[in-house]
């Protein structure tokens, strides 16, 4: 069996045109190159990608053309092998930012993700006080359809992971209400490429044996291996956000 990376170089060079990772996947398993026995192999393919293209920068052989989408870069041989890493740069924070300020960036920042993006136009509000845990609610334009969200953020360079504590009264155990896990890169100026989404009751499941006795759940993720976790799949590529929306709405 191959790698992932090295299943996706082979199925993107037959391709004349950028592949999403879910064909990316479905095609390297249908010709053997790697197992499907894993739970989210597309999930797996999607972060291996986008790892690489963050790593390496320029010196990936992967591009992003489009959300989700791959293709290989022009100028890289078959043969070549990159090792290149991007230098990570420290900027300056200002020291005097605020919790608040912070999470108040990362929600806006949510909100324009799930504007800016998706097959169906999607509408979003903040609530004047967000005492009930939730940040954002989304509305599906035309229609009454909506999810409540709750934004919480992890700031720091690329030497840390996701690490959020979510106080469990302020969980709803609906699948209306999202939880939704972003990652502040400092050293980008932006959100680390991958988010998750998880609805409320996976995520209660998913951390009964982490409740803490001041009531908060933890959700804690590396980010050099954000796929082997057991949130992998509800990861999704951050501009695939509006759309994983879309497609929990239709379940409800």
């Amino acid at each position: 069996m191959k790698s992932f990376k090295e299943a996706a170089r082979i199925i993107l060079e037959k391709s004349d045109s950028p592949l999403h990772y879910r064909e990316i996947t479905k095609r390297a398993i249908d010709e053997g190159l790697i197992d499907s026995d894993g739970k989210t192999p597309w999930a797996t393919m999607n972060a291996q990608l986008a790892m690489d293209i963050k790593n390496k920068g320029e010196g990936s052989i992967f591009e992003r053309s489009d959300p989700g989408h791959f293709i290989l870069r022009q100028k890289v041989t078959q043969t070549k092998t990159v090792t290149a890493k991007t230098r990570i740069v420290k900027h300056t924070v200002n020291k005097n930012l605020t919790t608040k300020q912070k999470g108040d960036i990362a929600e806006a920042r949510v909100a324009e993700l799930i504007t800016l993006y998706g097959d169906e136009g999607l509408s979003c509000y903040r609530p004047i006080s967000d005492d009930e845990g939730i940040d954002i609610i989304v509305k599906r334009r035309g229609k009454l359809d909506v999810v409540y969200v709750q934004v919480k953020s992890t700031y720091g360079y690329k030497d840390r992971g996701f690490v959020s504590a979510v106080k469990e009264k302020t969980i709803v155990n609906k699948e209306r209400m999202l939880i939704v896990f972003v990652y502040f890169d400092l050293s980008e100026g932006d959100l680390f490429d991958q988010v998750f989404c998880v609805p409320a009751p996976d995520f209660l499941k998913l951390t009964y044996n982490d409740a803490k006795k001041d009531g908060n759940r933890v959700f804690t993720v590396g980010l050099n291996n954000p796929d082997r976790s057991k949130y992998a799949e509800f990861m999704i590529e951050k501009r695939e956000l509006a759309n994983k929306i879309i497609e929990l709405m239709d379940k409800l």
